[in-house]
């Protein structure tokens, strides 16, 4: 079902794993979220994006996490194909509908898959130490580390809810939400923003019982450091970028189909 390809990925409690991407500081892996989302931006040619997007593909292999968000792009990309198909029906211009919109969810794809990479390879408490390091606010760190910490919890909450769903006779198939998309938003979107309001309301009221201060002054036993392996990948990384991005801009290999099409 469509819902269980959404939120599958997401089921699943963080786990450390032995591979090159979840030993890398966490502000190696923020740089490289920032780099290429600023990078996207900048670039306009559709084949050198997916170009970007195929070099992040290829670090969610190495990390071994492609099987875990592999569904959600699927359904992104697959969300884009159609708008992309909607658009070159309604203005009978194809050629039009891939310049305009193509570039569009490839740079939102790029984002995504980068954010998932992120999210995916990089512990909450790690993430805290980094932010730390990095002189972010107390505040602000705290706020990022909960907010990385609960993607599971809320994916626990919107299964709890499918199923609940499911006992009342309400089945949430792709063919059901293409053709009655109320069901999706009345069924799962409002309660999981309810829910998500109350799991807030808990949490700072838990916080603030506790004096708690946004973690300011507290040590940790375990500290970060970048060594060798954040160097190679981030040299590795930017000279790939910057190839990219040459590449952009020197129009080779532009995408272009005639405006017969």
């Amino acid at each position: 079902m469509i819902l269980e390809s959404l939120f599958s990925p997401f089921t699943v409690d963080h786990q450390e794993e032995d591979s090159f991407i979840y030993r890398l500081d966490p502000r190696t892996k923020l740089g490289l979220l920032v780099g290429v989302t600023i990078l996207s931006v900048y670039m306009n040619n559709l084949i050198w994006l997916l170009g970007l997007e195929l070099v992040l593909i290829s670090l969610t292999i190495i990390s071994g996490t492609l099987r875990n968000m592999a569904r959600f792009l699927f359904l992104f990309f697959l969300f884009g194909a159609l708008a992309v198909g909607l658009l070159a029906l309604i203005t009978g211009n194809l050629n039009y509908s891939l310049e305009s919109f193509s570039p569009f969810f490839a740079r939102f794809g790029i984002m995504i898959t980068a954010g998932l990479l992120f999210a995916f390879t990089t512990s909450p408490n790690n993430l805290a130490r980094a932010l730390e390091k990095m002189y972010f606010p107390p505040p602000l760190s705290f706020t990022l580390t909960i907010t990385l910490r609960y993607i599971p919890t809320l994916a626990r909450e919107a299964e709890s809810i499918r199923n609940a769903l499911k006992l009342r006779g309400i089945s949430l198939s792709a063919w059901d939400i293409l053709r009655k998309p109320s069901y999706f938003y009345r069924g799962m979107i409002i309660p999981l923003l309810i829910r998500t309001l109350k799991l807030s309301d808990e949490i700072a009221i838990a916080a603030e019982s506790r004096g708690f201060n946004g973690g300011e002054g507290r040590s940790s036993l375990n500290t970060i450091k970048m060594g060798k392996n954040d160097l190679t990948f981030t040299l590795v990384m930017t000279t790939s970028c910057l190839i990219l991005f040459l590449m952009d801009k020197t129009s080779f290999l532009t995408f272009k189909i005639p405006m017969g099409a």
